[in-house]
């Protein structure tokens, strides 16, 4: 982790239902490059809005957000932009049941300059990172949840991007599995010096980040 912001952020706000929800109302954070950081709060508060304009899947009503040098409210193709810089794990892993586990994770390398001999070399790569390549010709629906997780985690990893955001990335899992893919993001953070932000509503799996922020009625608390 070194002192260079990847996120930086000025009293963004978002509304919703024609501004009469304020999901977030006056955000201020910076993030550093290779930082962990988890953000908590209750149902409603605003954590996962903020992951999403963090991530180039909505844009602000207000505020300035900048990522990893971009100032989304200039850019014209967001899709581009997270195809480019965001790896994104779901707490329902939204993979496609009809590919098998290698396809699944080649998806987000079509359109990048990769080969089909290069997506299927890196998407191997990244199934050994999660110790998945046994099930690389599998279906989603043959795997355990904690497996189709793991693979997400592959596929987030492979335009090697800027920053993983991982919303509620054990919400849908047992304690065992649960424990088993923290262990695997907290990996991911140490060796690939990946900037993670996660957005939980467990305080013990929060607990493992570098930082924790608390948001509230679309606030950071302090």
């Amino acid at each position: 982790m070194n002192n260079e912001n990847i996120v930086e952020i000025n009293n963004l706000k978002k509304g919703f239902d024609k501004g009469r929800i304020k999901a977030l109302n006056g955000i201020d954070l910076q993030i550093r490059k290779g930082e962990f950081v988890s953000i908590i709060g209750p149902s409603g508060s605003g954590k996962s809005t903020l992951l999403n304009m963090i991530g180039a899947l909505d844009t602000a009503d207000e505020g300035l957000i900048r990522v990893d040098g971009n100032d989304l409210s200039q850019k014209n193709d967001l899709s581009d932009f997270r195809s480019k810089k965001i790896g994104f794990i779901f707490q329902l892993h939204n993979l496609i049941p009809n590919l098998n586990v290698l396809e699944n994770v080649t998806i987000p390398m079509y359109g990048n300059g990769y080969n089909s001999k290069q997506m299927s070399a890196r998407a191997m790569k990244l199934l050994k990172y999660v110790k998945l390549q046994d099930k690389a010709t599998r279906k989603p629906t043959e795997l355990s949840g904690g497996e189709r997780q793991r693979v997400a985690i592959a596929r987030a990893l492979a335009n090697k991007p800027s920053i993983v955001l991982a919303d509620e990335p054990t919400g849908s899992l047992d304690s065992k599995n649960g424990q088993m893919i923290l262990k695997r993001l907290k990996e991911l953070h140490e060796k690939e010096n990946v900037t993670l932000i996660m957005v939980t509503h467990d305080m013990n799996v929060a607990s493992m980040a570098d930082r924790t922020i608390k948001v509230l009625d679309g606030k950071i608390q302090t």
